[in-house]
């Protein structure tokens, strides 16, 4: 075998995995939004690795109408990434000011709607001057604003995510079931293609490699990355807990001596929603007509609540939630505790089981039993972020606590 017909068999098989998922991201009742825009992505993906074939193996000259539809998909997806984004974190609605994200690639579109809807001969012809003369200078401009409008979508993903975890952590307890972990990776996946696309990009237009072999390499890469959802998809079937009433209890925690499955899940065999996370003002008390008064009586009813009910164990506790149990305003609550303490929700909560855990390591009742199930019993949700906070806030992972800690060897 060739290595032009191995790069066509690798891109046909990619393409056949990425309409695979399409059809099982679009076949989902359950948030439908989100799982039809990455179903729409995938299947411009595999649309994009196949026209590599099309035009190497000359299938053009068969099928011409499809000549130039690569140039149209590029436009389309940084937008369709970061509306995926925007669905999964807002709570699986499309909004009509969305819309607006797919200006450029209709803009694309009406601009050369009299080259689509031409001949097939026409579009032979158009093909085979851009091969033997080069570009035109509106063929120019417009290959290079789809670097910018990759790499610029690409920007807002990360800064939406960026913010959107900052708002989970003024929310909620725990984000391993519904952090965006899954999102970022995408995202660098992403960026990297764009990197690599932009690299080779530069290269050719210094004249040090041709544009058959950018055309192959960059191909390859979206294959990769197709390869690479699917992997992941299948290795890893869900991403973000249920938003639901969880009530006092919550779900059921995992077993204490083993991880909970896929903590950082992947929405390609099965997307849940994330939750809708409002932003919370963290500024002072003006807005929600608070006193200073008003926030210390409410700073010790809660701390009240902490030390006597322990509501830190419930390891889906939410800001919400511990709000109706001191019969505040979330808002309000979340005031006190930026305000008052200097913390996010997340930290506050996860301090106070942090100090659960070294009560229990230091007292000898507790000696005989695992480190992971007095995390889990403290309200952790998981033995990474377990580990981790742990050892953010006393300096030890909770072994090395418990080897250190003298009454719990007594």
């Amino acid at each position: 075998m060739s290595g032009t017909e191995f790069i066509n068999t690798l891109l046909i098989v990619g393409t056949a995995q990425g309409l695979f998922l399409a059809i099982l991201l679009a076949a989902r009742r359950t948030n439908s939004v989100a799982n039809r825009l990455l179903a729409i992505a995938m299947f411009s993906f595999s649309l994009f690795i196949v026209m590599r074939v099309y035009y190497l193996r000359e299938w053009y000259l068969a099928f011409p109408h499809l000549i130039g539809v690569n140039r149209l998909l590029i436009y389309l997806f940084g937008p369709l990434l970061y509306l995926y984004t925007l669905s999964v974190s807002e709570g699986n609605r499309f909004r009509r000011a969305w819309l607006v994200h797919l200006l450029a690639p209709t803009l694309l579109f009406l601009y050369r709607i009299q080259f689509f809807f031409s001949s097939g001969a026409t579009k032979i012809a158009f093909l085979h001057t851009l091969m033997s003369e080069g570009m035109s200078r509106d063929e120019w401009v417009i290959e290079q604003l789809q670097y910018v409008i990759g790499i610029t979508y690409c920007v807002l993903t990360i800064v939406h995510l960026g913010r959107y975890r900052a708002r989970l952590l003024q929310t909620h307890s725990w984000v391993e079931r519904i952090n965006l972990l899954w999102l970022r990776n995408l995202n660098i996946g992403i960026v990297s293609v764009w990197l690599l696309a932009t690299v080779l990009q530069v290269l050719v237009m210094s004249g040090l490699i041709s544009g058959w072999v950018e055309s192959n390499i960059t191909s390859l890469a979206v294959a990769a990355l197709v390869y690479a959802i699917g992997y992941m998809g299948l290795r890893q079937p869900e991403i973000f807990h249920p938003q639901t009433g969880h009530g006092r209890e919550g779900p059921p925690k995992p077993a204490p001596d083993e991880e909970p499955a896929s903590p950082d899940g992947v929405p390609v065999a099965q997307v849940v929603a994330a939750p809708v996370v409002s932003p919370v003002d963290s500024t002072g008390y003006g807005k929600s007509g608070l006193s200073n008064e008003q926030a210390d009586a409410y700073l010790k009813q809660l701390l009240r609540l902490m030390d006597e009910k322990k509501p830190y164990q419930n390891c889906y506790l939410t800001l919400q939630e511990l709000a109706d149990e001191l019969s505040m305003s979330a808002h309000n609550l979340s005031q006190v505790i930026n305000a008052k303490l200097g913390k996010n929700f997340y930290d506050f909560v996860n301090e106070y089981r942090v100090e659960e855990v070294k009560r229990r390591l230091r007292d000898p009742k507790y000696t005989n039993l695992k480190i992971l199930a007095i995390g889990m019993d403290a309200g952790f949700n998981t033995k990474s972020t377990f580990n981790a906070f742990f050892k953010k806030h006393t300096g030890l992972t909770p072994s090395q606590y418990r080897e250190h800690t003298p009454a719990a060897a007594a």
